[in-house]
């Protein structure tokens, strides 16, 4: 059989009245991946996520029932930070074993070396929020949250993320053009392929000598990658789990 290797990202559990239906998609997906080696989580798979010492979620536990269940089949599991979730990092290795890399580590697989970053702060434009992001995960702010009411904290995030999605991301045209922008500004001579999350549309853009993909959503796109054989492509998931190139 042939080493397969998943990444996805960006499901933002915890978000929206269609939680369950999602929720229900994705561990359809999880329970079919027969053939899978190895699963790169890269961000935001929860819209939030404060690691306490005792308190967690109750709303999450059948997407971690259903992680742990892949786990227990010997596929390894990999989690990458994003801006919603780099603060589960801890709970991923302590609880289920799963460890986690930094946003832009190298890893080679199948003789091919990707480079997978959640991707928030990577493109041009984003001044505003990389100065928020390095406020929300300096010590004093986390050491502040970990003293909140988690029931309060996560109604502030909620309303947070919320009109964080308010925001205008851009046309499709425009993302792709900053991508582009990106590309020529800082090439990636050190690996193949650039893997990202984060930008909620899934994209693979070749240039000379690797690629960049993003791996859309699980809120509106129902995507993932995957690695065989050394070819990555993109893929879309059905209702029922089932695979089909995006």
């Amino acid at each position: 059989m042939s080493e397969t290797v998943y990444f996805t990202s960006d499901h933002h559990f915890g978000m929206g009245e269609d939680q369950p239906r999602r929720i229900q998609r994705f561990v359809r997906w999880l329970d079919g991946l027969d053939d899978a080696q190895a699963l790169y989580l890269l961000g935001d798979v929860f819209d939030f996520w404060a690691d306490y010492p005792t308190y967690m979620p109750k709303a999450h536990m059948e997407v971690l029932y259903a992680l742990s269940r892949v786990r227990d089949r010997g596929v390894e599991l990999v989690f990458v930070g994003g801006n919603h979730d780099v603060w589960c990092a801890d709970f991923f290795k302590q609880t289920l074993g799963v460890p986690s890399l930094e946003s832009g580590s190298v890893v080679q697989l199948q003789g091919q070396r990707l480079r997978l970053h959640h991707g928030d702060g990577l493109l041009a434009g984003d001044t505003s929020y990389r100065i928020f992001r390095a406020l929300v995960r300096s010590r004093l702010a986390v050491g502040t949250a970990r003293v909140v009411h988690p029931e309060l904290l996560h109604a502030f995030a909620n309303w947070l993320s919320r009109n964080s999605r308010k925001r205008y991301r851009g046309s499709e045209e425009e993302i792709l053009a900053a991508i582009r922008r990106f590309a020529e500004r800082k090439p990636q001579e050190d690996c193949d392929h650039l893997i990202v999350g984060h930008i909620h549309l899934p994209v693979r853009l070749d240039f000379q000598g690797w690629s960049f993909t993003c791996l859309g959503d699980w809120v509106k796109h129902f995507t993932a990658a995957r690695l065989r054989d050394g070819e990555l492509e993109l893929l879309k998931v059905d209702e029922d789990g089932a695979m089909r190139p995006a």
